[in-house]
């Protein structure tokens, strides 16, 4: 039972080992979903991010973190961007990804476990995540700004990696 509790007391800080998560994508929360875990993207840099349908800077990061995504992966950088939404209604969730599509993984956590065992504060809070599973970064809220500050982390986690 200790480790249970000393579980769900976890909070996700810099230096410590990301705690794992197993969630359905949000498209096919209809069926059976499937699952996705962090750790079925070992050895990838990982930008985990929280996020709901309600919150302005979403909007502004979903966009930008797709870009950035989609170029880094171009470049043949190990990375990638795993989304979970926290909306009570997944539909939601869903709403706001016909608006504005994502190529990255969203998941959905509609009960709010894995964004309360992170102890996340706000919309969004993302993790950067080493290929060793190690949390390098931690960031609530977004700005464009903020993109150029995360990538260069990025790249800075690749090159170490290599």
């Amino acid at each position: 039972m200790a480790m249970s509790c000393s579980t769900l007391l976890f909070a996700a800080e810099v230096g410590e080992s990301a705690l794992d998560l197993s969630l359905p994508l949000i498209v096919n929360q209809a069926q059976n979903a499937e699952t996705v875990s962090l750790s079925d993207h070992q050895g990838k840099i990982i930008y985990l991010d929280f996020w709901a349908s309600w919150c302005p800077p979403c909007l502004v990061s979903m966009p930008i973190m797709n870009e950035m995504r989609n170029r880094l992966q171009s470049q043949g950088l190990p990375f990638e961007v795993i989304a979970v939404n926290v909306d009570s209604d997944v539909e939601d969730g869903m709403d706001f990804l016909l608006d504005k599509p994502v190529d990255f993984i969203v998941l959905t956590d509609p009960q709010g476990e894995t964004p309360a065992r992170y102890k996340i504060k706000g919309m969004p809070t993302s993790f950067l995540i080493s290929a060793a599973g190690v949390i390098e970064m931690k960031h609530e809220g977004f700005k464009q700004s903020d993109a150029a500050m995360i990538e260069k982390e990025i790249l800075r986690l690749s090159e170490l990696s290599q």
